[in-house]
């Protein structure tokens, strides 16, 4: 199962597995029915494999500080659901004016490891990004509650009943199924469904089974859904551009964090309670 998650067929491990105890001399793992176990050797190695890895990415980190000019690769962290049309032009301009530098994305909802070189730059929906990493917050969001037109249009809600039946599809993540504030306004709000991801939430609202709630960034560009009138705005998570103090003056990524902030800068609008 991790292999696969890896991306690694069990043939091709077991084939570097044996190339490096061949080159060392020794067995790191001992062969078992039921998989492989470490050896004191192999137990040995893991042990100052953990104590250097820190010290390779330093120098690793060290070294990429020193190249000069804009170019070279570039890793980029994003979550999928912030790849909207907007963004990937802006990142289409930024490749145009830079055919150098060779971007690679890695789709994620995690912080991953800047510190381990999982990614050299991180665009991150957060509170509160890690001290360890020097960035800037790009923009704050607000979202709403939103539902599919075919459901707004035949709701009481609309038509000013608020003791209206509002279906509400919930997250695992917030902290009452039913927010204060919605059980408040519509006393006969009850759940229709709870997600753990927003995607699956977004579909099951443009399929009409209720209403949730979303960003505005997507909520107001997601096709066949409108914002539900008679709920309120409320803030949501901040926008940050992220990437590990050793790295913010490689050209590249000086580049490439500039270029962003000021692309979301002259958007800001479109993520916050419109004026």
């Amino acid at each position: 199962m991790l292999l696969a998650f890896l991306g690694l067929l069990t043939a091709t491990v077991s084939r570097r597995l044996s190339k490096a105890e061949s080159d060392a001399g020794h067995i790191f793992f001992e062969r078992m029915p039921a998989g492989l176990r470490l050896t004191r050797i192999g137990e040995a190695v893991l042990d100052h494999a953990n104590r250097i890895e820190p010290e390779l990415f330093l120098l690793e980190r060290y070294l990429m500080g020193q190249e000069e000019g804009i170019k070279g690769p570039l890793r980029v962290t994003i979550p999928p659901l912030m790849m909207t049309n907007d963004v990937s032009k802006d990142i289409t301009d930024f490749a145009n004016k830079y055919p150098e530098i060779q971007l690679e994305f890695v789709g994620d909802n995690n912080l991953v490891n800047l510190h381990q070189r999982e990614a050299d730059v991180a665009i991150r929906v957060t509170h509160k990004p890690p001290e360890t990493l020097w960035g800037r917050k790009l923009t704050e969001q607000h979202a709403a509650y939103y539902a599919a037109k075919d459901l707004i249009d035949i709701s009481e809600l609309e038509r000013g009943n608020l003791s209206g039946d509002l279906p509400l599809i919930s997250f695992t993540s917030w902290r009452n199924q039913i927010p204060k504030q919605i059980k408040n306004i519509c006393p006969n709000v009850r759940v229709v469904a709870t997600s753990d991801d927003m995607i699956t939430a977004m579909q099951m609202v443009r399929a009409g089974l209720g209403v949730t709630k979303m960003p505005r960034i997507i909520g107001e560009n997601l096709e066949g859904v409108r914002r539900v009138s008679v709920l309120p705005w409320e803030r949501y998570i901040p926008i940050w551009l992220l990437t590990h103090p050793d790295l913010r003056k490689v050209p590249r990524v000086m580049a490439f964090m500039s270029f962003i902030a000021e692309r979301i800068g002259e958007r800001r609008s479109q993520y916050q309670i419109p004026e």
